[in-house]
């Protein structure tokens, strides 16, 4: 699916988002719905959405414009943009207060060059989650939050016609993986992860005495990185491995079931 046409269903959910929750208060005016709202509902969901990773400081490491063109590693760059999915939830802990926590996994994409190497580029991460409901009625949770986790980016490179691999006897540098991955060789970055955002979920009920429907919903986060990735390779660490972790802006939409306990109910 394009970005421009994610893009065109967020606004469609958003949209429909904003008609059924003006049609509920408009019932609730009406006196249709007889029944003081709850302070916020709980949710378990699934997710998919954007991700960008930083690859900025990835990306020189396969180019070695320092070297002849016959000397460098003949791997393309890598884009920075991906899809992610994942799942989660969330519970009411106190009034407004919500204490959830999430996971997602997201392809960044490969590339093959013409002297048949390929790399890849996939992360996941999970994380728990803190919010307060800022904002609520009968079946609408607006809730600024923000996540602290841990994640892995997973660089995986590939060459058709095999070739030398780093010596065993002594931990590798990054450069020396990229310049002697073999026929395959895999390095993995751990990074942490801060996330603060904007989630608005929407409760469906199928009627006004129901406390459990569907929840269809809309995440804003900024992902923020804040240590330098490490790298290994074989359970060995990896010398002047480079950042390599989520950052700027993501978008996702979430869909799944949620509910609330009536006042006074066991």
């Amino acid at each position: 699916m394009s970005r421009q046409r994610v893009v065109a269903v967020a606004v469609r959910v958003a949209a429909a988002t904003v008609a059924i929750a003006s049609t509920a208060a408009a019932q609730d005016r009406a006196g249709t719905v007889r029944r003081e709202p709850p302070a916020a509902f709980s949710a378990l969901f699934l997710s998919t959405g954007t991700l960008l990773m930083d690859v900025s400081k990835l990306n020189p490491h396969f180019e070695r414009l320092d070297l002849d063109v016959k000397d460098r590693p003949g791997f393309y760059t890598l884009s920075n943009d991906g899809y992610s999915v994942g799942l989660g939830g969330y519970g009411v802990v106190y009034d407004r207060l919500l204490l959830g926590a999430e996971f997602s996994t997201a392809d960044i994409g490969s590339e093959s060059s013409p002297s048949g190497k390929t790399n890849q580029l996939t992360t996941a991460y999970g994380m728990g989650t803190i919010g307060y409901a800022a904002w609520t009625t009968w079946r609408l949770n607006v809730t600024p939050f923000i996540g602290i986790g841990a994640g892995t980016a997973t660089l995986t490179l590939q060459s058709r016609d095999g070739g030398p691999t780093v010596s065993p006897d002594q931990d590798p540098t990054f450069d020396e993986v990229i310049m002697s991955p073999g026929r395959r060789s895999v390095m993995t970055g751990r990074y942490v992860l801060v996330q603060p955002g904007l989630a608005v979920d929407y409760l469906v009920l199928r009627e006004s005495r129901s406390s459990v429907g569907l929840t269809i919903g809309l995440r804003f986060a900024s992902v923020i990185s804040p240590n330098r990735t490490t790298w290994t390779y074989g359970g060995r660490t990896v010398y002047g491995g480079p950042d390599a972790g989520p950052t700027a802006g993501t978008f996702r939409i979430v869909a799944g079931i949620g509910g609330f306990r009536l006042a006074g109910s066991r």
